[in-house]
């Protein structure tokens, strides 16, 4: 009777190192599929002897079949391996690429890329929030000040917290985190070997060249717009007053 009834199977996916978050899970008897949450839980329909693919850009691929023991118990821990590619920096020029970022966009037709959201996986919208983000959430939460019909109730937590300088020092990390999570981009978008060819800035100064345009106050507005030809404009700007300081070491 087991092998034609179904069950909501809990899981869990586990890493030592990396983001257990977003992990596809997929059903390849059933087809369903859904993404861990920002705890690597998630939740799937299954039937006993199906087999269950998780697979994600940092993890070796893994499948895990549906035993008595699995199904009858409805839950399963899937530790996950780190996905280590070691290769040589090479330079591919398909299509005819000149290697200049401002001739070379125009010339290419990108299409969208295949994301959870644009699939409609379950959990693909949630928005993360970063540890610094939570720990400024739990000091700053609430009103200072509650008023009841015969009482009125301080909010000491939030207040002690302000006072202290720990909620502004939240806050600094926050926009730090922000800061550099928009570097971690630029740099998956553009490398350092590009940056440097474009902007005429020796490739062992561009993490300070980076580090220079993270001081910038209009650095976070990057964070409103990924157009790459704005986000190239803006670097290009950055480069020629990078270039004017003394930061540049031969």
């Amino acid at each position: 009777m087991s092998q034609k009834n179904t069950t909501l199977l809990n899981g869990i996916v586990k890493s030592a190192e990396n983001d257990v978050s977003n992990v596809l899970i997929v059903n390849l008897n059933s087809k369903e599929s859904t993404i861990t949450d920002s705890s690597g839980l998630f939740t799937i329909e299954v039937r006993l002897r199906d087999s269950l693919r998780i697979m994600a850009v940092q993890y070796l691929k893994k499948e895990i079949v549906i035993t008595d023991s699995i199904f009858n118990e409805n839950f399963v821990a899937i530790n996950l391996i780190e996905n280590i590619i070691n290769l040589n920096e090479v330079t591919v020029t398909p299509y005819n690429l000149t290697g200049r970022i401002d001739q070379d966009l125009d010339r290419l037709n990108i299409k969208p890329a295949v994301t959870s959201s644009s699939l409609k996986l379950p959990n693909a919208d949630l928005e993360l929030m970063t540890h610094s983000e939570r720990l400024l959430i739990e000091a700053d939460r609430g009103k200072y000040v509650s008023y009841y019909v015969i009482a009125l109730k301080i909010n000491l937590h939030k207040t002690l917290n302000r006072f202290s300088g720990r909620t502004k020092s939240l806050e600094d990390m926050v926009a730090r985190d922000e800061k550099m999570a928009i570097e971690k981009q630029i740099i998956t978008k553009f490398s350092k070997k590009t940056l440097s060819e474009n902007f005429d800035i020796p490739e062992t100064n561009i993490d300070g060249f980076l580090t220079f345009c993270l001081s910038q106050e209009d650095f976070s507005e990057l964070s409103n717009t990924w157009n790459t030809t704005e986000v190239r404009d803006y670097l290009k700007a950055k480069s020629i007053e990078f270039k004017r300081t003394d930061l540049i070491t031969e």
